[in-house]
C-alpha cells in the first residue's frame, strides 16, 4: 500500500478514527492490526517473518537485560546474547538481500582465478567450472530499516538502557505503518514514550500533520514521479548521450531522490502525527550544506546518525588515532552505500563518499593550524561557493548511486563532456511543466521549511501556533492539490527507497 494511493486515503482516516476512539491495549491492537495489514497487503507470507523476528528480538532484549542488570555485575553471557542477536538480525538481512550477490561475487572471483591459472600454467589441469546456483529469494520490504532498528535496540540494552516490557508495544515499534517501509529509523526510547503519552490532536497539530502530508504528496506526484519517468530511459542505456542530457539526468536524479524520499518522510510524519506521534526528522535542507560532512548531517539524518552511533564511533576508537578515524569513515560510508542496495556501484558510491569525507576532515584540520586563512575563508561569498561545490559533488556522485551498474554510471559520467551532441531532454522537461512546478515548491513549501528553521527571519508568513499564516497556507495547499491532480498519475508509483 503506497502513501499516494487511493487505498491509503481510505485506510489512514479509518485507522486514525479507531485510534482516538480507543485506549490502552485496544489502541495498541488497532495499530498492530493496521500495521500488519499495511505490510501484508504486499506479500502476506512476509508478515510471518516480521512477527518472528520481532518476537525473537523482544525475548533477546529481556534476556540481555537480565544478564546485565545484576548486583554482581554484567554476566559473561551478555556479550554472547548480544552477538546472537546481531547474528540473527544481520544474518537475516544478509540472506535476503546479499546472498545472491555474494554467490555471484565468489563466482566472478573464481573465474578470474581460473583464467589467471590457465594463462600462467596452460599445461596444468584447469579448474572445474563454477556452478553454484543462485537462491530463489524475494527481498522483503523494509528489511533494511527494521533490522537496523532491532540492532539499535539490542546494543542500547547492552549499554544499559531498559528493554520494552510489553510485547504489544514492541510489536507497534517494529511494525508502525507510517515508518515501516522506508523509515525514518526510529529510536525505541523516544517512540515508546510517545506511544504511552501521545500528543493530543489539537487544531494546530492537525493542520501541521495535514500540511506535511500535502507537502509530501505534492513533491512525490508532481515532481519526483514525472522526473523519474523522464530520466529512466537515459540511465538504462549504454550508448553515449549529449552533455546536456547527461547533466540534466544527473541533476534530475538528485531532485527526484530528494523530493521522493523527503516526500515519504513528510507523509510518514504527517500520518504519525495524526496519531500523536512525532517521528524523527530525516532532512534538514541538505542541498544548502556548505561541506560534505554537513550534507550527511542533513541528508537521511536517521540513517546518518545510526551509522555514526553504531558503526563510526565503535570503529574510530575515540577519534584520537588518525588512521583509525580514516578507517572508520571509509568503512562507515561503504556500509552506507551497501545498505542502500545490492551491486558494486553501491559499494563504489560508498567508497567515493568515504574518501571525500577523509579529505574534508584533513582539510579542516589543516585550516585549524592556519587561523588567519580559516577566518578569511569564513564569509558569505565563500559559503555560497562551498554550497555550489557540495551540490556539484552530490550531482556527480549520485550518478553512481542511480545507475544500474558501474558500466552505465561511467557512460553517464563520460557523456557529461560530450559537448557536440544535441540535447534531447530539455523539450520534454518544458512540456511537463516541471520548471514552474519546482518553482512553486521552492517559493511555497521550501519557504516554509526555511521559516521553520529560521523563524525570526520569516515572521511575515508564520503563525505562532500553526506555522503558516492562514491565507498563505490556504493558497499553498490549494495550488499543491491542483497541481497534484493535474499531474494525472495513472497509478501510485512506489517510492525510490522501497527497494532498499
Amino acid at each position: 500500500m503506497i502513501f499516494s494511493s487511493l487505498q491509503y486515503f481510505f485506510f489512514l482516516p479509518l485507522v486514525v478514527l479507531l485510534y482516538w476512539r480507543t485506549s490502552g491495549s485496544v489502541r495498541m491492537w488497532v495499530l498492530i492490526l493496521a500495521s500488519y495489514y499495511f505490510y501484508m497487503s504486499w506479500m502476506p507470507v512476509y508478515g510471518l517473518l516480521l512477527f518472528g523476528i520481532t518476537l525473537v528480538n523482544w525475548l533477546l532484549g529481556k534476556a540481555l537485560f537480565k544478564a546485565i542488570d545484576r548486583p554482581e555485575g554484567k554476566s559473561p553471557s551478555a556479550k554472547w546474547l548480544l552477538w546472537l542477536g546481531l547474528l540473527i538480525n544481520l544474518g537475516s538481512l544478509f540472506y535476503y538481500k546479499y546472498a545472491n550477490f555474494a554467490v555471484q561475487a565468489l563466482g566472478d572471483t573464481y573465474r578470474v582465478i581460473a583464467q589467471a591459472l590457465a594463462f600462467v600454467a596452460p599445461a596444468a589441469k584447469q579448474l572445474p567450472p563454477w556452478d553454484a546456483p543462485l537462491y530463489d529469494i524475494f527481498l522483503p520490504l523494509a528489511i533494511s530499516f527494521f533490522v537496523f532498528e532491532f540492532v539499535h535496540y539490542l546494543i542500547d540494552i547492552y549499554r544499559g538502557d531498559k528493554p520494552v516490557q510489553s510485547f504489544t508495544k514492541f510489536m507497534v515499534f517494529s511494525a508502525f505503518f507510517p515508518s515501516q517501509i522506508a523509515g525514518p529509523i526510529k529510536r525505541y526510547q523516544d517512540f515508546i514514550k510517545q506511544l504511552i503519552d501521545p500528543t493530543k490532536l489539537t487544531t494546530p497539530v492537525f493542520f501541521e500533520a495535514v500540511g506535511l502530508f500535502i507537502q509530501g504528496l505534492f513533491k512525490k506526484v508532481a515532481i519526483a514521479d514525472p522526473i523519474g519517468s523522464l530520466i529512466f530511459p537515459y540511465y538504462a542505456q549504454y550508448a553515449p548521450m549529449s552533455s546536456g542530457d547527461a547533466w540534466l539526468i544527473a541533476l534530475g536524479f538528485v531532485i527526484q531522490c530528494y523530493c521522493d524520499f523527503s516526500a515519504y518522510t513528510d507523509m510518514a510524519k504527517g500520518s504519525a502525527l495524526l496519531m500523536g506521534i512525532r517521528l524523527p526528522d530525516n532532512f534538514a535542507l541538505p542541498l544548502l550544506a556548505t561541506n560534505l560532512s554537513d550534507f550527511w548531517r542533513r541528508w537521511h539524518m536517521s540513517l546518518s546518525s545510526w551509522l555514526r552511533d553504531y558503526v563510526y564511533f565503535p570503529l574510530a576508537g575515540g577519534g584520537k588515532d588518525r588512521l583509525l578515524t580514516w578507517r572508520a569513515l571509509f568503512i562507515t560510508m561503504v556500509v552506507c552505500g551497501m545498505w542502500h542496495g545490492v551491486g558494486w556501484h553501491y559499494a563504489v558510491f560508498g567508497m567515493i563518499q568515504g574518501v571525500a569525507l577523509i579529505m574534508h576532515r584533513e582539510w579542516r584540520l589543516a585550516l585549524r593550524k592556519l587561523p588567519a586563512v580559516e577566518k578569511a575563508l569564513n564569509n558569505p561569498v565563500m559559503n555560497v561557493v562551498n554550497n555550489i561545490l557540495v551540490v556539484l559533488f552530490v550531482v556527480l556522485t549520485y550518478v553512481v548511486f542511480r545507475a544500474p551498474d558501474v558500466t552505465r554510471a561511467i557512460n553517464v559520467e563520460l557523456s557529461l563532456f560530450n559537448v557536440g551532441a544535441e540535447c534531447q531532454l530539455w523539450e520534454p522537461i518544458l512540456k511537463a511543466g516541471l520548471i514552474p512546478i519546482i518553482s512553486l515548491y521552492l517559493l511555497a513549501f521550501g519557504l516554509n521549511e526555511l521559516a521553520v528553521r529560521y523563524p525570526e527571519k520569516f515572521r511575515f508568513i508564520r503563525d505562532p501556533q500553526i506555522g503558516y499564516a492562514y491565507p498563505f497556507r490556504l493558497a499553498t495547499w490549494t495550488a499543491a492539490l491542483i497541481l497534484t491532480v493535474a499531474a494525472r498519475p495513472l497509478a501510485a508509483v512506489p517510492f525510490v527507497y522501497f527497494q532498499f
